[in-house]
Order: C-alpha cells, then sequence, then structure tokens
C-alpha cells in the first residue's frame, strides 16, 4: 500500500515563543507570558472542549479549509514507510553529518510554530512527533484529562484531522492505530494559546503546523534496577515506533524536526536515559535515516518531571508490600507528579536528555565503533 501524497504548505499566521537553540538552564524565563495581565479564574477543560467541538470545529471545516488549504484530515501508516516509498529527492547530507540537537523547556506547540516562522521561509514547517492515545482522536480531551494530546486537542483542530482519513485513504477508520504504525496530520490549526489560560486567538494570528501522532509503548516491564528494558522485544518495539514517526516525517518532506514528552511520564514510564539513547541511536546509526535531518529539538514542559523517580516510587512500593501503582495512577497526568525538584540519584528527564544530546557527548560517541558493526558484517 502507497501512503498518502506530501503536501505544499500554505504562509504562516501569527508569533509565539522564540525556539531556543541551546538548552535552558534552571530559574531561566522559558516564556513571554505576562502573568500579571492573565484573567484569574482559569478556564474549565470539559467547557473549553465543548466549545471547540460546536464551534471551532465546524467553522473551520467550512469556511476556511479550503479558502486556506488546511486540509482536516490525516493519514494512517500501519508501519514504518519503506525506503522504496520515500521521495527520490529527499533529503540527505553527504557526509551523513549528524543533526543539530537542542533539549529545551517550553509548550511544543507553540515552540513548533515559531520555529517555523523563525526560518523567514512559508514552505519551511516543523513537525511535531507526538504522543497519542491508539484508540480514539484525542483520547479523553473532551472531559477534565488533561494529558498532553487532549489539551492540544481542546486549542486546535487536531481531534478532527485525527479521526477523518483523507479522501484517497485506504482505510474507512484511522483507528485502532497499529502498535508500530502512526498518523500524519499535514495540518493541524491553533486557534487558542496554551493550557494555562486557553486563550482564544484572533483569526488573524491563527498558526497551523503538521502533526505525527504515535502511541507511545505504556508501562514496559523493566530490570530490576528500573534503568533499562527487561525485554528486547519492547526495547524493539519503541524503536520501531521511532522509525514509524522519522519515516513519516522524511517522506512528506521535513528535515527539522521537534519531539514532545514521548514516552515518558506516568503515563508511559520508558526508562528515560534508555529511550534517550534510543533515539540517539537511530539517528546516528540507522542506515535509512543517517544525513536525513538538519535539526533535532526535543522538548520537556517541565523541567523538573523526572520519570526515573516515578520508576523508583513504584519499585520502593513494591518492596515494602504495597503493590504497584493502582490503574488509577497509571492514568494520571505526569503534571501532576513533577512539581518537586529532582535528586542527584533521580535526575529529570529534560537533565538526562540533555545529557545524551550533549553536543561533545555526541561528538564522543560518534568516535567509538558503530555498535552496529561487527565481525560479520566487515568481512562480508
Amino acid at each position: 500500500m502507497h501512503p498518502g501524497p506530501r503536501f505544499s504548505s500554505p504562509a504562516f499566521k501569527g508569533t509565539r515563543l522564540l525556539l531556543p537553540t541551546q538548552p535552558v538552564g534552571r530559574g531561566q524565563a522559558i516564556g513571554p507570558w505576562d502573568r500579571s495581565r492573565m484573567p484569574s479564574s482559569k478556564p474549565r477543560p470539559a467547557e473549553v472542549a465543548q466549545e471547540t467541538k460546536r464551534h471551532y470545529l465546524p467553522m473551520i471545516k467550512s469556511q476556511y479549509s479550503e479558502y486556506y488549504n488546511w486540509p482536516c484530515y490525516s493519514y494512517l501508516y500501519h508501519h514504518p514507510i519503506p525506503v522504496e516509498h520515500w521521495p527520490t529527492n529527499a533529503y540527505r547530507d553527504a557526509n551523513v553529518a549528524p543533526p543539530q540537537f537542542s533539549v529545551t523547556v517550553g509548550d511544543p506547540v507553540d515552540l513548533a510554530i515559531e520555529w517555523a516562522q523563525s526560518l523567514g521561509d512559508p514552505d519551511q514547517r516543523i513537525p511535531f512527533i507526538a504522543a497519542a492515545n491508539d484508540k480514539r482522536a484525542g483520547g479523553d480531551w473532551e472531559t477534565g484529562v488533561i494529558g498532553y494530546e487532549e489539551r492540544f486537542c481542546r486549542r486546535s483542530t487536531l481531534s478532527l484531522t485525527l479521526s477523518t482519513p483523507a479522501p484517497d485513504s485506504p482505510v474507512d477508520s484511522n483507528y485502532p492505530i497499529p502498535s508500530e504504525g502512526c498518523i500524519y496530520s499535514n495540518c493541524v490549526v491553533v486557534f487558542r494559546g496554551p493550557h494555562e489560560q486557553y486563550t482564544k486567538w484572533e483569526p488573524e494570528n491563527w498558526s497551523h503546523l503538521p502533526v505525527v501522532s504515535v502511541p507511545a509503548a505504556r508501562w514496559p516491564k523493566l530490570n530490576q534496577m528500573g534503568t533499562k528494558f527487561a525485554f528486547e522485544v519492547e526495547k524493539e518495539l519503541v524503536r520501531a515506533k521511532i522509525r514509524a514517526a522519522l519515516s513519516a516525517c522524511v517522506y512528506n518532506g521535513f528535515t527539522r524536526v521537534l519531539i514532545g514528552n514521548f514516552g515518558l511520564g506516568n503515563s508511559a514510564r520508558n526508562p528515560a536515559r534508555e529511550l534517550a539513547e534510543l533515539w540517539r541511536d537511530v539517528f546516528l546509526y540507522d542506515p535509512d535515516f543517517r544525513g536525513r535531518f538538519v535539526q533535532v529539538c526535543f522538548v520537556f514542559e517541565d523541567l523538573y518531571e523526572s520519570t526515573t523517580r516515578l520508576i523508583f516510587e513504584d519499585m520502593t512500593k513494591k518492596a515494602k508490600g504495597g503493590g504497584s501503582s493502582s490503574s488509577k495512577s497509571k492514568s494520571r497526568s505526569h503534571s501532576s507528579n513533577s512539581s518537586s525538584a529532582p535528586t542527584s540519584a533521580t535526575p529529570s528527564d529534560y537533565d538526562i536528555f540533555a545529557a545524551v544530546f550533549d553536543n561533545a557527548e555526541i561528538q564522543t560517541v560518534l568516535s567509538r565503533q558503530d555498535p552496529r558493526c561487527n565481525i560479520s558484517m566487515l568481512t562480508s
């Protein structure tokens, strides 16, 4: 089955956050919001969702979609797109040089929009790789759930694009998303600010971005130390998910990518360092992806969120006979577990990714022998 077509992009509108090119340090300002001018009352997420569903989605679909070339549909890719289906002119650095990596803190959607606008070319867009519910578009976005996909749906057309297969799609529904698959939404229109206030934007300030929605592996079995996947098959499934997301980006002509909190936090609990190293391994060594990307940015909403701490706390509870956390705790947003600063024994996810993708560390890794090489490969 041949994947869906690639699109040209209309012009961007609006200005949001500046994308940091260097990691953000503790205590450093993250965004330009003037909280003193914010309304004192916070809107109810369920009410915002209902307004999005009843007003914004029908209006954008009927009045804006065709005029602005904002397609309100998406493509389901069941597996990583094979290289033979990629465009023949897909970018590849002649020296297969690694991308420029950055790790920062902020709202992923706002940062992706501003990054694209800062490039000064309306055809340059930044795809956002986002964790997704594998069974329904946007998960529980119409309720008060505060997972990032749910919050994103309340301020954009994401739920509409995810739930609508493209006219030339071979499937009647994009759900459930296969374990090694993803959904590519070429144009997700953003018409509100982040979830702190869900501030309404004027139509002339609306923006849009491509989104690659991938179900993260959730609560994999870990080794006794809680630092690595216990089973290679689960680790390789995560690698397949990463490859699915990146192949969708390459296929659709992108050389820059922004990656959100994928597979971390209380809802997923993948080992943070091994997850970071999996991303790094694919970018540096996977023969399909080496040299395909110019810039890669990992974005964390919370500087102090620590999946490592969550894992250790659960292991301690089990060791004391308290049993594992309840299914209810698994479904709670990671935001409720990340308010305190991590200790040296439980570094934050930001700290781990910043260390793994530090430029000096990248150069050290590249100076070693490619771990994919072995005697049989060298002599074949």
